[in-house]
């Protein structure tokens, strides 16, 4: 995809999957079948909706009717979504340190500001308009909004069928890699031996971050303040899910 802040409209996204069509093209058979994969593997995607004022369809509002599940199914007839969720809050730990991290004692100091902006927000506004908020988002040092799953989840599932979603934790993916990857080659439709799966999870790690083991473990008292703001998210991803491993306790 497009690099981080680099303009790409619906031609340039279209051109990144050339090479898949062309493919696709060579295999259809005369009844228009296929047996070929293609995917975005674009992880905002999923919650970044900031830019909701520039879609036409939400011009003068002040909040969206129109979001990206919307423009998808526009797009897509039958679509299948893969989501991977990690703990929200080693995910936000795991991001800044990516990104501008400089010490666990700053990204307490982050944090506690953040929660603040966030929180006022919330008082005089709803959920969703702070967390879809460009203006929000500027202000903070973090992305925490991201890691309130469950207030995009529901958009998404006012638009698309829950059997088009699997949904799988981080967690489980690093505790038993061939066992996840079974689930979504199952979930895919697709053919495999242990061997190729056994392959796959041999692949080193991309995106290692050296930073990480510098600036050491997240502080403990920066855990119990994400916890405590992450809960009721937490709580609502789980009962959308019918799943208590989306409270992520353990």
């Amino acid at each position: 995809m497009a690099g981080e802040g680099t303009p790409c409209n619906f031609s340039c996204f279209l051109q990144k999957f050339s090479t898949a069509a062309q493919k696709i093209e060579q295999k259809v058979t005369e009844s228009g079948y296929h047996n070929m994969i293609t995917g975005d593997g674009s992880p905002s995607d999923f919650g970044d909706f900031r830019g909701w004022p520039k879609i036409p369809q939400n011009a003068g509002l002040d909040k969206p009717v129109v979001l990206t599940p919307h423009l998808m199914r526009h797009v897509y007839t039958d679509p299948k979504f893969i989501l991977i969720l990690r703990n929200p809050t080693d995910r936000l730990y795991s991001d800044y340190m990516m990104k501008t991290g400089l010490s666990a004692e700053d990204f307490h100091e982050a944090v506690s500001d953040d929660i603040r902006i966030e929180e006022a927000c919330m008082k005089n506004h709803t959920v969703e308009q702070c967390l879809y908020s460009l203006d929000i988002a500027r202000k903070v040092r973090t992305r925490i909004y991201f890691g309130c799953y469950s207030v995009y989840m529901r958009q998404w599932l006012k638009v698309f069928p829950r059997d088009q979603f699997l949904i799988l934790r981080t967690e489980d993916h690093d505790n038993d890699p061939e066992a996840q990857l079974s689930t979504v080659y199952n979930y895919l439709k697709l053919n495999y031996t242990e061997e190729w799966l056994a392959s796959i999870t041999r692949v080193p790690h991309q995106n290692a971050s050296k930073k990480k083991k510098r600036m050491g473990p997240m502080l403990q008292k920066t855990r119990i303040l994400l916890d405590g703001f992450y809960s009721r998210y937490n709580q609502d991803l789980a009962d959308i899910l019918q799943d208590k491993m989306f409270l992520w306790l353990t």
